[in-house]
């Protein structure tokens, strides 16, 4: 029974040197560092200091390591997946700009031609002396794109 009852108050009183030590970490102030430098670290003084819980001590089981690791694992292949979706949509929002702006280039030429068939030439140098600066910098001529082999238009006075 002596036994039982000195193992029962040495367990009570080192529960209350843990409690102990928790409270006047947590009372203890830290003030700022005399060097000003407040992102270094304060190491511990000595490691029977330390509050040590029962999670520390212990490794953890094969199984809540596998759970773990599958979570982790999980999160990195939707990482991925999500990054190839995006990678994804940025492909596909330039070719369609691409497309579009080839619809406009093409739309715009035709528009010209048929402007063109209803032009008379007769009066076009009349017509041409008689634009204001602002009329002259919207005509623009056909040019064929090296690169593309498509036709573009450009503006009348560009090189």
């Amino acid at each position: 029974m002596t036994t039982t009852t000195t193992t029962a108050a040495a367990a009570a009183a080192a529960a209350t040197d843990v409690v102990k030590l928790c409270t006047t970490d947590r009372n203890k102030l830290k003030g700022r560092n005399v060097s000003g430098r407040s992102w270094k670290v304060r190491p511990q003084k000595r490691a029977s200091t330390l509050v040590k819980t029962k999670k520390n001590n212990l490794s953890s089981s094969w199984e809540e390591r596998e759970l773990v690791r599958t979570a982790k694992k999980e999160a990195k292949e939707l990482q991925t997946q999500l990054r190839e979706d995006r990678r994804q949509a940025k492909i596909q929002k330039k070719e369609r700009r691409l497309e579009n702006e080839k619809r406009r280039q093409e739309n715009e030429f035709k528009l010209a031609q048929q402007q063109s068939q209803t032009l008379n030439f007769r009066k076009l140098g009349t017509t041409m002396k008689a634009m204001s600066k602002k009329q002259l910098r919207q005509i623009k001529k056909t040019r064929l794109n090296t690169k593309t082999g498509a036709v573009e238009y450009v503006s009348a006075y560009a090189k």
